[in-house]
């Protein structure tokens, strides 16, 4: 029997969640509660997607998750269409009647709408700024990328496929790169990690061994839900695949330290090395987040992953901290 709205719509349910994703996922768009973990060993899921069950996420679900590029025009390419993309969503839990309407999607990405008492309108904008950024690095497949200078020319980017992004300062790195997650800095933590304290239930907000940066707003999008007209949309999105993945999704990050590398083995026996994101785990939780903001943003969702190139993984993994000049390492990615 369902559990009341109440209880799902606070997020603290005991029998639902059991502790908080605290520098979670990425990517991200990241996460926040976690369901009860699923009795589960380390060995492969029946479906081999080359993953580790940590990875791998539910098992149920894995088969829908991106697979290996296996041509070039398959790098980086997003879903084919917009009705693979609600069927996805189908599949994962989610009514496309039930995602944001046009006007709440324009109010949270702009930090308007009805502010949440107890926040600021700065923490609103901080809110939005996140959730923009977040969207822009994991959708960066063909047809959406951005632009970074790098040695003095306009370079486009587009890299989610690989699960990497360059950053504003030119520096390649996996999105939930965070060497120091005390820090608002985006050089020192990605948004794509930060992210998280938006997305976490209020309950955990007060937990004193999980203080958010300074800045930004802990709670705010399920606190923002529940005040303008979005209540049904949080219920389904506990009720959906995104709790079960959580539990997954947060060990992926935490076993990535700073470098957020996810290693890998094909069926053939040789290993592959991705970013975090395109882990079945991390896509299908933020593929969720994405679609209930946005369905037609979330269409442009990595459709495959593709292997990280030697030379730029042994570069991340001895680097300080995760991240490495992209224009030193442009040659490697397909552009």
């Amino acid at each position: 029997m369902a559990k009341s709205a109440s209880a799902l719509l606070r997020g603290h349910s005991a029998r639902r969640i059991t502790s908080l994703l605290a520098g979670t996922v990425a990517g991200t768009l990241l996460l926040a509660p976690i369901a009860i973990a699923p009795t589960a060993s380390a060995a492969p899921v029946p479906f081999d997607s080359g993953f580790s069950r940590t990875n791998a996420g539910l098992p149920r679900y894995v088969k829908y998750a991106p697979r290996e590029a296996t041509k070039p025009v398959q790098v980086n390419a997003p879903l084919p269409t917009q009705k693979k993309a609600d069927r996805l969503a189908k599949i994962f839990g989610i009514d496309k009647a039930k995602t944001f309407t046009k006007k709440q999607r324009k109010d949270f990405l702009s930090g308007k709408g009805t502010i949440p008492e107890g926040y600021t309108k700065a923490e609103a904008r901080k809110a939005a700024e996140l959730t923009r950024l977040a969207t822009t690095y994991l959708t960066n497949t063909k047809g959406n990328t951005y632009t970074r200078m790098i040695n003095g020319e306009r370079v486009k980017v587009k890299l989610a496929g690989y699960g990497l992004i360059v950053d504003k300062e030119g520096m390649l790195r996996v999105p939930a790169n965070c060497p120091d997650p005390n820090s608002s800095d985006f050089a020192l933590c990605s948004p794509v990690r930060l992210i998280n304290w938006v997305l976490t239930p209020e309950a955990f907000c007060d937990n004193p061994d999980n203080v958010p940066p300074a800045g930004i707003p802990c709670g705010y999008m399920n606190a923002w839900m529940r005040a303008n007209g979005a209540k049904d949309t949080l219920k389904m999105l506990y009720e959906s695949a995104w709790l079960g993945e959580a539990y997954f999704a947060d060990k992926s990050q935490k076993e990535g330290g700073d470098s957020q590398l996810i290693y890998g083995t094909r069926s053939d026996g040789t290993d592959f090395t991705v970013g975090v994101p395109v882990a079945p785990a991390m896509w299908i939780l933020n593929y969720i987040l994405n679609y209930i903001l946005e369905p037609e943003t979330a269409r442009l969702y990595p459709s495959t992953w593709t292997a990280i190139p030697k030379p730029v993984v042994t570069a991340i993994e001895n680097s300080d901290n995760g991240q490495i000049p992209y224009s030193d390492y442009m040659e490697y990615f397909t552009r």
